[in-house]
């Protein structure tokens, strides 16, 4: 009796998991996939009632992706559509552009500054030093809206408004702290008598890094890496305050201006945000593993 009831009770565990784990799953990939799937629709069919889940024979176009790489327009368009497509269509591809060059600028400021000094923490004690390591976590606290005023007026005075070094400085800034974080945790999971064995080979600090420390902290430094790069590559606030131009202007902004007005076309919308969420999805499946192992490390 006392085994049946044990087994009845993980089973109703297993299948509650399931349950949650499904809607969890559903919530997140269901807006994925309608942006997918309006991606590939015309606009006249985007305003049928019920939807269309499956783009048929009829309704499936490629004319949203076609104008985001190429710049033309098909003929079926609407007056109103073409002037969205015109207007701001085109600044959707420059966009990408900028946020892929922004974000891995960050990702290698980022393992620059934030080997040696996760490695710092991780292993030498110092006086005060857990005290800075707490300050360096609580700046990455603060609410961008609550600096992003200080921070207009600083570039301002210095001339960098509407640049790509201003964003680059101040997501750098932004993500070095967790990239510490992520960095120290797994450097301290690594034996350091690896390391001590090096310098009795003869290999000093730099080379020590190179040739074992990294190697060994792979996992963890690709999270870090990656969880840098998203971080910057997704960030709104700043890129919208600090940005006026094609130039410095990145995809999260150039999509939220083709939402606005009465002549947004939808399916327009859905592509670029399908090409704008590949990069970073690409990176994921890439590198699932590492991301796993390096995330799921005991922080200490």
């Amino acid at each position: 009796m006392l085994a049946n009831t044990i087994s009845g009770r993980r089973w109703r565990k297993q299948l509650l998991t399931l349950v949650a784990t499904a809607l969890i799953l559903i919530y997140i990939l269901a807006p994925i996939c309608w942006a997918i799937v309006s991606s590939f629709q015309k606009e006249s069919a985007l305003e049928d009632r019920p939807p269309h889940f499956f783009p048929t024979a009829e309704i499936f176009t490629l004319s949203h992706y076609k104008f985001i790489f190429t710049g033309q327009i098909d003929k079926e368009a609407t007056t109103m559509i073409q002037a969205q497509y015109t207007m701001s269509g085109t600044y959707i591809l420059p966009g990408i552009v900028n946020s892929i060059v922004i974000a891995l600028a960050v990702t290698a400021i980022n393992l620059l500054f934030g080997l040696p000094a996760g490695h710092a923490f991780a292993r030498y004690q110092f006086w005060g030093s857990s005290q800075v390591f707490m300050g360096f976590l609580v700046t990455r606290l603060l609410p961008a809206i609550s600096i992003v005023i200080p921070m207009y007026i600083l570039l301002q005075q210095f001339d960098l408004l509407d640049t790509k070094r201003a964003l680059v400085g101040i997501y750098s800034a932004i993500t070095l702290p967790f990239t510490i974080w992520i960095l120290k945790a797994y450097f301290q999971n690594i034996p350091v008598e690896y390391e001590e064995a090096a310098r009795m080979d003869g290999c000093g600090y730099l080379r020590t890094m190179w040739r074992v420390v990294i190697p060994l902290a792979r996992p963890g430094i690709i999270a870090a890496a990656i969880f840098a790069f998203m971080a910057a590559y997704d960030e709104f606030v700043f890129a919208t305050v600090l940005t006026s131009s094609l130039n410095s202007k990145t995809q999260t902004v150039i999509i939220a201006g083709l939402a606005q007005g009465l002549s947004a076309s939808r399916g327009l919308i859905a592509a670029a945000a399908v090409v704008c969420f590949l990069p970073p999805v690409l990176l994921a499946i890439l590198f699932r593993k590492q991301v796993v192992q390096g995330l799921t490390t005991r922080f200490a």
